[in-house]
C-alpha cells in the first residue's frame, strides 16, 4: 500500500496497518470525487472500530472532529479536503508554538485529522504513532519527494526492515542538515559538504553505530548519483572506517540479571509481557526487532523451538524454546495479554492492542528496569537491549562454546562479528595475560 499524500505539517510515521473495512465500489467512486467531511469522519469511526479505543478516546476524536467542522464551515467548504485539512493543523500548530494551546490539544488534533486524511486516501486506517513535533520532520517538498523515492528503493531492493529505517534516518538527518544551510539541491554538493556532515553528526553517535551511519550515508550518496541527482560521486568523502572499532562490549553479570529480572512486577499484564521480553533477549539472544516481530506462529511448541526471519539478515533463526522462557510466554499469553487480532506475540496493554513500535525498538523498556534495578547506572556505561544479547554471548564463550556455535546462537551474518564478544571472557584473557619477569624497572629509571 502506498504512502498516503498527507501534508507535511501532519508529520506522522506510520507503524504497523491494522485491518479495516473496504470501502465498496460505491464509496470508491465517492471518494475519487468528493467525501463530503460528514461521511468521511463517519467511515473513520467504523474504521477504527477493530482499535477498541476506549470511549474517553473517541470521545476526545469526536471533540477534535467537532473543531475541524468548524473549521471547514468559517472556509465556507463540506467537502473533505486534504490541502484545507493541512491548514487547519498549520494554525493549531502556530498556537501551540505560541503558547495559545496545550500540547495534549495540539496532539489530539494532528492525531484526529491524520485518521481522516487516512482513510481518504486509502479506505484504510492505520494506528500511527505521531513523531514529537519539531524535531522528526523534513520541511523542503524538494527533499520530502527524494526521501520519500530513496525509502522505497531500499525496500524494493530487499533490505531488512531495520537497515531500511536506519538507513532512512541517516537521509533524513542528512536533509535536515542541508535545509539548516539553506542548501536547496543536492546538485549543490561537494565532497565537503559531505565531510562536515560526518563531522556533524558524529558527536551524536557512538564509533561503532558510525560504522553503520557512514554504510547508510553511502548508500544513499549512491543512490543520488544513480538517479542523477548529484552531478559526481561523493562517496569519496566517506571514510571506510570511522576511528577505532570498540573492543569492550557492555554485558551485564549474573548477579546483575537476578537483580534486572527481580525488578520486574509479574502479577501485573504489562509485567508479564516485560518479563517474557527480557527472557527472549537475555536467554535466546534475540535481537530487540525481533522480539517486537514475533508472531504467533513463529513459536513451535511441540518442538519446543522458536522460528525467525531475522529483520537484520533476512536469514532464517531457529533457537530452542527454553523451558523458563516457554513459561513465561504462557503466563503472558493467557494471563496477561489483551484481547488482540494481532499476529504479534507482544502487544500494547492499552487500546489499540496492536504490536509493539518498532520506533526506538525496547531500549526504552529495558533501560527503565535497569535503572529500577540499579544495573549499569555509571555515568557513560551503555544499556539497554543489545546488552542483555551481548550477556548471553559472553555467557557461552565463558563456558568455552565455540565461535562458529555462538554465531549460529546469535543469528550473525558474518562469523566475524562474533569474534568482538572475546574481550568479555576476562577470565580466559587473564591466561594470556604475560609476565613481567625479565623486563623489571628499577627505582633509578623510574627517578
Amino acid at each position: 500500500m502506498g504512502q498516503p499524500n498527507i501534508s507535511p505539517n501532519l508529520n506522522v510515521v506510520h507503524t504497523c496497518a491494522t485491518p479495516a473495512s473496504m470501502p465498496d465500489r460505491a464509496l470508491e467512486e465517492q471518494m475519487v470525487e468528493q467525501l463530503s467531511l460528514e461521511d468521511l469522519i463517519a467511515h473513520t469511526k467504523e474504521a477504527i472500530a477493530p482499535f477498541r479505543y476506549s470511549k474517553s478516546t473517541l470521545g476526545q476524536y469526536d471533540y477534535a472532529w467537532e473543531e475541524l467542522r468548524s473549521y471547514f464551515i468559517s472556509h465556507d467548504s463540506s467537502s473533505f479536503s486534504v490541502d484545507l485539512a493541512g491548514r487547519f493543523v498549520d494554525e493549531a500548530r502556530e498556537k501551540y508554538e505560541q503558547g495559545e494551546l496545550k500540547a495534549w490539544r495540539f496532539k489530539l488534533i494532528r492525531k484526529a485529522t491524520d485518521l481522516l486524511v487516512q482513510f481518504h486516501e486509502n479506505g484504510t486506517v492505520q494506528w500511527t504513532h505521531l513523531a514529537k513535533w519539531g524535531s522528526q520532520g523534513i520541511k523542503e517538498q524538494y527533499f520530502i519527494d527524494i526521501y520519500d523515492t530513496y525509502v522505497q528503493k531500499l525496500k524494493i531492493t530487499g533490505y531488512g526492515e531495520g537497515t531500511v529505517e536506519f538507513y532512512a534516518l541517516v537521509a533524513k538527518e542528512f536533509f535536515k542538515y542541508l535545509e539548516d544551510r539553506n542548501v536547496k539541491s543536492l546538485g549543490q554538493l561537494t565532497l565537503k559538504d559531505v565531510g562536515l556532515f560526518i563531522s556533524v553528526i558524529s558527536g551524536s553517535y557512538q564509533p561503532t553505530s558510525m560504522r553503520t551511519i557512514l554504510s547508510g550515508l553511502r548508500s544513499f550518496t549512491r543512490f543520488a548519483l544513480q538517479t542523477g541527482l548529484t552531478p559526481s560521486d561523493l562517496t569519496a568523502a566517506i571514510p571506510k572506517s570511522f576511528g577505532r572499532k570498540t573492543t569492550l562490549i557492555p554485558t551485564i553479570t549474573a548477579k546483575e540479571e537476578e537483580l534486572l529480572l527481580a525488578a520486574v512486577d509479574r502479577t501485573t499484564m504489562v509485567g508479564k509481557r516485560d518479563f517474557a521480553i527480557l527472557l527472549l533477549a537475555l536467554r535466546l539472544g534475540l535481537r530487540s526487532v525481533d522480539i517486537i516481530q514475533l508472531k504467533l506462529d513463529d513459536i513451535k511448541w511441540r518442538t519446543d523451538s522458536i522460528s525467525i526471519i531475522q529483520q537484520k539478515t533476512l536469514r532464517r533463526l531457529e533457537v530452542p524454546l527454553l523451558t523458563d522462557v516457554g513459561n513465561a510466554i504462557i503466563d503472558y499469553l493467557i494471563n496477561g495479554r489483551p484481547e488482540s487480532n494481532s499476529p504479534y506475540v507482544f502487544v500494547r496493554s492499552q487500546a489499540p492492542y496492536v504490536n509493539l513500535s518498532p520506533r526506538g525498538g525496547l531500549y526504552s523498556l529495558v533501560a527503565s528496569y535497569m535503572e529500577n534495578a540499579g544495573v549499569r547506572q555509571e555515568t557513560g556505561q551503555r544499556r539497554g537491549p543489545h546488552c542483555l544479547r551481548h550477556s548471553l554471548a559472553a555467557r557461552l564463550l565463558a563456558g568455552e562454546t565455540p565461535l562458529p556455535v555462538i554465531s549460529a546462537v546469535l543469528g550473525h551474518a558474518n562469523k566475524d562479528s562474533t569474534k568482538t564478544y572475546l574481550s568479555t571472557d576476562s577470565e580466559h584473557l587473564r591466561h594470556c595475560a604475560l609476565g613481567l619477569e625479565g623486563i623489571e624497572v628499577t627505582s633509578e629509571a623510574l627517578s
